[in-house]
């Protein structure tokens, strides 16, 4: 398994900014790899577009966006952690992705 993350074409507006590429992260795998994939995460990605989100928390300069998201076919709620990188801040680098339980965050 490569440490490198995976690399996904995807036109969405997230924030005000036209992302063209998603980074996935391999961190899931270790905890979440037995429900969670490259192709749930996609998709989670995708309930992002057209939002606004706050940042969730700064470490060493860098802005971490966190949504939760349950998909309509199902009540199962999905944290999505990701922060923006990019000259144009056109990647959405996709940090972690897990199921959650409780509510949603606002």
């Amino acid at each position: 398994m490569s440490a490198l993350p995976n690399r996904y074409p995807i036109q969405i507006t997230v924030n005000d900014l036209s992302i063209t590429t998603v980074l996935i992260g391999r961190h899931y795998l270790n905890k979440h790899g037995a429900y969670m994939d490259d192709e749930l995460i996609l998709r989670l990605v995708m309930e992002l577009d057209g939002g606004n989100f706050l940042v969730d928390s700064t470490t060493a300069g860098v802005e971490y966006f966190v949504a939760d998201i349950a998909l309509d076919e199902t009540e199962k709620i999905y944290r999505l952690i990701w922060l923006f990188e990019g000259e144009k801040l056109e990647v959405l680098g996709v940090i972690n992705a897990y199921r959650k339980k409780g509510k949603k965050k606002l």
